[in-house]
């Protein structure tokens, strides 16, 4: 559900400029033997390719860098450490034996490959596609992140991933099977990565980073219900030993006297967290109606959060917000066994609890709104009201009728949940 237009695309020329050919000068010598002798001309300096990517060594020693890497000659000679602009990912020569049309990048201290089509995806995830979470921390994804990824195959394939889901959503770019391909890719190594204990704090925010980006691309998937969860449930998992109370974390923000503090002071001065009492209403009416449904004991304290939230929703919004947020952390608290049987599409009982999740989530979009308050970013469509239309099929005709309710959510205009108020703060 898009809120904002794209923003104008920023140009990726670095040029200072300069020419990237040798500078030329017209031919001085007499053209008969006849002719009176032209005055001598001043030898002209002999003119050099400007260096455009060259290290930080050589352009503050305005000498010519021969932008070998790691290291360049200039620095080997003088002992220097060798460093280059573009410090993340780097041009190299293509192979004489490539058969690609396309220019191959390496990524510095990463193994893999990468194309073009990647840097511009990257590019496009630094302007536009990075996660709106934590609250107020866009610097986090646009800066902090970034300056590390290159370190960690699984983070930089999930910002990849994200960034061609997102591309995808908002444009004719047919970057689908690129968003699949990195998200296999960032899956399996980062399973691999979580199966030993972080070696630094900066490998945690690795984790956590990775996670929460592909915990966002999942909500691009038709079928990425399952994956969102398991997703969100990682990135609660790996916070929970604490790490996001130091203040080095780059996710400190995240915690609770942070995260949540700042949204009760956005909520408590808005104007714009009135949520639609019919459809209050309609929620409360439908989770009544589940309620005698067989369920677990998981299960029903997360039937009750769905019907505090609600009840709070009609005039009381810092606490329909923090109650709602127990919905995406309370599964991290449960059993491995207990979470694969509520995320299981057989778990009839389970997925019709997941529909009224997603759809009291879209309902209380006046309230969670304010999440994206100062967000750059823009706001792509996702499919995850598409989800409960899923859920529906996957019922038996027996139960169908109690997704009745959010199957009728998720086929409202997005207006309606806005009311006939204006967006402004994007403005």
């Amino acid at each position: 559900m898009s809120l904002s237009l794209l923003p104008v695309r920023r140009s990726m020329d670095n040029s200072d400029g300069s020419s990237n050919s040798p500078d030329t000068f017209p031919d001085s010598r007499s053209e008969s033997q006849s002719a009176p002798p032209l005055p001598r001309k001043p030898i002209p300096r002999k003119g050099h390719t400007k260096s455009r990517r060259g290290c930080f060594n050589c352009k503050r020693r305005r000498i010519k860098c021969n932008e070998r890497h790691p290291e360049c000659n200039h620095c080997i000679k003088a002992g220097l450490r060798c460093e280059y602009p573009a410090n993340i990912i780097q041009t190299t020569q293509r192979s004489p034996t490539s058969q690609s049309p396309q220019e191959m990048v390496n990524l510095r201290s990463t193994p893999g490959t990468f194309t073009m089509s990647d840097m511009r995806l990257f590019h496009h995830f630094l302007i536009t596609a990075y996660p709106h979470l934590p609250v107020g921390a866009d610097k986090i994804w646009i800066t902090v992140i970034p300056s590390f990824a290159h370190n960690y195959e699984y983070l930089i394939h999930s910002i990849l991933a994200l960034a061609a889901s997102h591309l995808d959503a908002v444009s004719n770019a047919n970057v689908a099977e690129e968003a699949i391909s990195h998200r296999i890719l960032a899956v399996k190594s980062l399973n691999e990565a979580l199966s030993v204990p972080p070696a630094s704090k900066c490998e945690r925010d690795a984790r956590m980073a990775a996670a929460l980006a592909l915990a966002f691309q999942s909500s691009h998937l038709q079928d990425g219900l399952f994956e969102f969860l398991t997703m969100v449930r990682g990135c609660n998992l790996i916070a929970m030993d604490e790490s996001l109370a130091n203040r080095d974390s780059a996710f400190h923000a995240f915690r609770e006297d942070g995260h949540l503090a700042t949204m009760k002071n956005r909520l408590a001065s808005s104007q714009m967290n009135s949520v639609n009492r019919e459809d209050l209403d309609l929620a409360a009416m439908s989770l009544q109606g589940i309620e005698l449904l067989n369920m677990s004991d998981f299960e029903k304290s997360f039937w009750d959060i769905l019907v505090r939230t609600v009840d709070s929703a009609y005039d009381r919004p810092v606490e329909a917000y923090t109650t709602f947020v127990l919905l995406y952390n309370i599964p991290s608290r449960w059993s491995h066994d207990e979470f694969q049987s509520f995320i299981d599409p057989n778990n009839k009982v389970a997925q019709i609890l997941l529909a009224h999740f997603i759809a009291i989530q879209a309902v209380l979009t006046p309230i969670l709104i304010l999440e994206r308050v100062g967000f750059q970013g823009v706001d792509a469509p996702t499919a995850v009201l598409g989800w409960i239309e899923g859920v529906y099929k996957n019922v038996p005709q027996s139960l169908r009728h109690h997704v009745e309710w959010p199957r009728q959510v998720s086929r409202y205009p997005f207006m309606r949940f806005m009311g006939q108020r204006q967006i402004e703060y994007y403005e």
